[in-house]
């Protein structure tokens, strides 16, 4: 059995040929010694430059890189059939094209972790470093946390390693934020690219991060760069379809089949990559507009799934601790965020 399958799906019209580049190169060169192979769709709607770089990579390493969809699909459809070409792999990873792996000797270093934990796992999470530049670069979601449901961490940006931080450090000074949001409706109404968010002014190395020191449990990850046993996903399933070209609530959606099957989502802290965002405040995504005209479908969709939202009210949080109190979704409800748990 071969080692690890990628799957990357090259799709968005704002997709660089700059991020795009150093998201192969860094998994070539830092992937480590195991039998890996990407799988890229490549979608329609981008820049021939693009077209033409990935093609162009491909063809010069043919044995680690395949384009096996040329073609614009939902996002569950991409990753659905690069699960059914991926069953001669023990691990899968699902990344994004612009994501920058950063840890040399990734797979000896993830399997060594893995052996120590010694019990099977669902997704594991890794490192988003993207903090170091201002932006908001959390690897785990928001789950139901004490501190994220009653004391409104997530949007002060006091959340997991960040909750000694202050409050909004993402946020540049605020005549600088007035100034950017009234340049950025401009820009918009004249249809002009979007400028970069400005940078805190603050210097993030003088905050008080607070890391895990190994890993721990976490409700679940975020999907810009995570892994899972082929063994596991055979066990949670698919991808559920909901018709976005995004992958929205899908991390939340296979996170909770997991924990609904008592099979903990990981966060190794010690493995680091970049999500290489930064045009909105935080960080933000080059995906938003998108998003924004999905988010209520696919929220109706989750519901309709779930029988809550994936933000809990205070009742659809006492159903799910009554309904799955015999499973590990309600894990999160009962600590903070930043109270880790080592596995």
């Amino acid at each position: 059995m071969k080692d690890i399958a990628i799957a990357i799906k090259v799709g968005s019209p704002n997709s660089k040929v700059k991020l795009v580049r150093k998201t192969f190169d860094s998994i070539r060169q830092n992937i480590g010694n195991c039998d890996w192979k990407v799988f890229i769709c490549l979608g329609l709607n981008i820049s021939k430059e693009v077209d033409q770089f990935v093609k162009g990579y491909v063809q010069n390493d043919p044995d680690r890189f395949e384009i096996y969809l040329n073609a614009d699909v939902s996002w569950a459809e991409f990753i659905n059939m690069a699960i059914d070409i991926s069953t001669g792999y023990e691990y899968f990873i699902k990344a994004h094209d612009d994501i920058e792996l950063l840890t040399q000797d990734f797979f000896s270093k993830v399997t060594n972790a893995l052996k120590s934990i010694n019990k099977e796992v669902g997704w594991i999470s890794f490192h988003d470093v993207g903090w170091k530049k201002g932006n908001f670069s959390v690897s785990t979601r928001d789950g139901y946390y004490i501190d994220v449901l009653e004391e409104n961490s997530w949007y002060t940006r006091q959340i997991f390693q960040f909750h000694l931080f202050p409050a909004n450090w993402t946020k540049a000074p605020l005549l600088i934020n007035y100034a950017y949001y009234g340049i950025k409706r401009l820009t918009t109404l004249l249809k002009l690219p979007v400028l970069p968010y400005p940078k805190p002014v603050r210097k993030i190395r003088n905050y008080k991060l607070d890391m895990p020191t190994a890993p721990v449990r976490c409700h679940a990850p975020f999907n810009n760069f995570v892994m899972i046993k082929r063994s596991v996903l055979d066990k949670i399933g698919k991808c559920e379809e909901w018709n976005t070209y995004n992958a929205l609530l899908v991390d939340e959606d296979w996170g909770l089949r997991c924990l609904e099957k008592n099979i903990p989502n990981i966060w190794m802290p010690g493995i680091e990559h970049i999500h290489n965002m930064g045009k909105f405040e935080g960080g933000g995504t080059r995906s938003w507009p998108i998003i924004t005209n999905d988010a209520k479908r696919v929220d109706d969709l989750f519901y309709k799934k779930w029988g809550f939202n994936h933000v809990p009210t205070p009742e659809e949080l006492k159903f799910i601790r009554e309904k799955y109190q015999n499973t590990l979704i309600p894990w999160s409800s009962y600590r903070r965020s930043w109270e880790w748990e080592y596995i």
